[in-house]
């Protein structure tokens, strides 16, 4: 599974209350300043007929580029209704662009998140409240509320995260629960890597570890990008360090968090940062090295300062623009990267996805739509779903029913 880059003054927020709670808690007692903050009862949303009913309840003036206006109006609309209500109203003004696209939305799901945690309660039935879209923020700012107010890491993904076990979306939203645990160790360790990384691995499997293994490192890089990491860990002599030195187990989700430093180092020139990922050893690691960069090429948020000479073009021209920056053996990677992006978002939409194929060159459209077909099975077990998700794709749904694994029926 990929997570999308999440960057943003929240973040530093979290930080805060997160590093002073934990590092208090460090010790596994019983009791604590910590623990005694949070509440672990539930509370209801207050019911509502429909999104357009709140939406037109609600009143939203701010900016289309207004960051702090839209966190405020989220957290109200959250505060009175929950997160479906203010996450679903955030994607009909992002499609009326009220909201323009500049703005980080996965972050303002983190901000929802964490005010979802504070009025509904930090227990499974607060964090399923949570939707899975903006690429599971939501689900990632609860955890980071949660964890800056337990005792231990591990107590907190106890607590959340095995609460998932009879759900049938554990998967997704497990694993998003521990990816925010790493995010949240990190900051309860100071922003070292190792001693997080040994903390991951308390978690009671190997989907969780993995998954708290590109929290922290996710947060890691977010570190590095504003000034907050730790003296040695990256360098820019070795743009890809602390990848090629953490042990193999680690490596991948390493490498495919590892854009943001990698665009921090080129001066955000995709040909000139792509092809550091030359250099990653094992060689199979370059693959995941060239996602990472991949999934930044259908983010609106990373359009612009990558491809500046490419404004005012369609979304999906500008992504496929951008893979063809990519050395000829890392665009393929950046292509099914671009897809993942996108299903994060939109999970089995497959509009968006199908306007970067169309753009990409030929002999990757087959790629292309088979890790759409991909995507979709990982979302869903369904197959007549499956179908009805890739039929829109016309003469393109047999690869993506393949990637799938499902027989093309004519």
């Amino acid at each position: 599974m990929l997570v999308l880059i999440c960057v943003g003054i929240a973040i530093l927020i979290a930080l805060v209350a997160g590093v002073v709670a934990l590092a208090a808690g460090g010790s596994g007692g019983s009791s604590s300043t910590a623990s005694s903050k949070l509440d672990t009862s539930f509370t209801e949303p207050a019911q509502y007929d429909s999104i357009d009913a709140v939406y037109n309840q609600e009143s939203f003036s701010c900016g289309a580029t207004d960051s702090r206006c839209v966190e405020t109006f989220m957290r109200k609309v959250t505060d009175d209704y929950g997160p479906r209500a203010s996450l679903g109203i955030l994607d009909r003004l992002e499609r009326e662009h009220k909201v323009d696209l500049s703005v980080n939305d996965h972050q303002m799901a983190h901000v929802v998140g964490r005010e979802t945690a504070k009025d509904y309660g930090s227990n499974f039935k607060a964090f399923d409240l949570c939707p899975i879209t903006f690429n599971y923020g939501c689900s990632h700012g609860f955890f980071e509320y949660v964890l800056a107010r337990t005792d231990t890491p591990k107590q907190a993904a106890t607590t959340i995260c095995e609460s998932l076990g009879g759900s049938n979306h554990f998967l997704t939203a497990g694993f998003s629960c521990y990816h925010g645990v790493g995010h949240g160790i990190m900051m309860a360790e100071a922003y070292n890597v190792q001693n997080s990384l040994k903390a991951c691995n308390t978690m009671p499997k190997d989907t969780a570890k993995d998954g708290c293994w590109q929290g922290v490192f996710m947060e890691n890089v977010n570190a590095g990008m504003t000034g907050r990491a730790l003296p040695g860990v990256f360098k820019k002599s070795d743009p890809l360090a602390p990848c090629d030195t953490v042990g193999n187990r680690y490596k991948h989700e390493c490498y495919i968090n590892h854009a943001g430093w990698l665009m921090t180092v080129a001066k955000d020139d995709l040909r000139k940062g792509s092809r550091y990922c030359l250099k990653a050893k094992p060689t199979k690691y370059k693959s995941s090295c060239w996602q990472s960069l991949g999934l930044m090429v259908t983010n609106p948020v990373w359009q612009g300062p990558l491809g500046p000479d490419l404004a005012g073009q369609p979304t999906a021209k500008i992504a496929a623009a951008l893979c063809a920056r990519f050395p000829p053996a890392g665009q393929k990677d950046c292509v099914v990267a671009g897809v993942d992006n996108i299903a994060n978002f939109d999970q089995l939409k497959v509009t968006r996805e199908h306007a970067f194929c169309m753009q990409v060159a030929a002999t990757l459209r087959e790629d292309c739509y088979s890790r759409i077909g991909l995507d979709i099975a990982a979302r869903t077990q369904d197959q007549p779903l499956i179908r009805q998700s890739c039929r829109p794709l016309g003469e393109n749904a047999k690869f993506c029913l393949e990637g799938a694994g499902l027989a093309f029926r004519s």
